[in-house]
């Protein structure tokens, strides 16, 4: 037994050859291994799926921002030709119920197209004697738009007009 206590004495040393052979470590670095390029793609499809989403939302948000923005220079707009002389009644009606429809729309963030007399005077949190005057003026505009006429002049009085401007100027939020 000499040879097998020199055996396992030739394990414990630091210096024994080995002679098994079993899986074989390659020196090849790790960047160079197929394996490491495979991984890799992983967070790299990650990163392209978080900078698609982020780009997606950015655009979402800027067409909101427009579509605010028009709304604004829309109501701008007609405020301006509200303040006219020279329009006639059917324009004046239609134009300041819009602009109650668009300051609305804004102030709740909805489709203007969508806002009637009741949710404008909601939205606005308008007394009883605002709310009449609000659903006269949306009554006055609707007669003239599906009409064609009005019973009555084809001038807007001073008094109806200055009643109308006073209304639409003080919708505030």
């Amino acid at each position: 037994m000499p040879a097998a206590a020199a055996a396992a004495a030739a394990k414990q040393d630091i210096l024994y050859q080995l002679n098994e052979r079993g899986r074989m470590q390659s020196f090849t670095p790790l960047y160079a291994r197929p394996i490491f390029w495979t991984a890799q793609l992983i967070p790299l499809l990650a990163l392209l799926g978080f900078a698609g989403w982020k780009i997606r939302q950015a655009r979402i948000d800027n067409r909101e921002a427009r579509r605010i923005a028009a709304l604004h220079h829309e109501a701008a707009e007609l405020m301006r030709k509200l303040r006219r002389n020279d329009v006639s009644p059917r324009e004046y009606y239609a134009e300041a119920s819009r602009v109650v429809r668009v300051k609305a729309a804004l102030a709740r963030n909805i489709d203007p197209n969508t806002v009637d007399a009741e949710t404008a005077a909601d939205t606005f949190g308008l007394s009883a004697d605002s709310r009449e005057r609000l659903r006269r003026l949306f009554e006055q505009s609707d007669e003239f738009q599906y009409s064609g006429a009005h019973n009555g002049s084809e001038r807007i009085s001073p008094e109806n007009r200055r009643d109308v401007l006073e209304l639409v100027e003080h919708l505030h939020v």
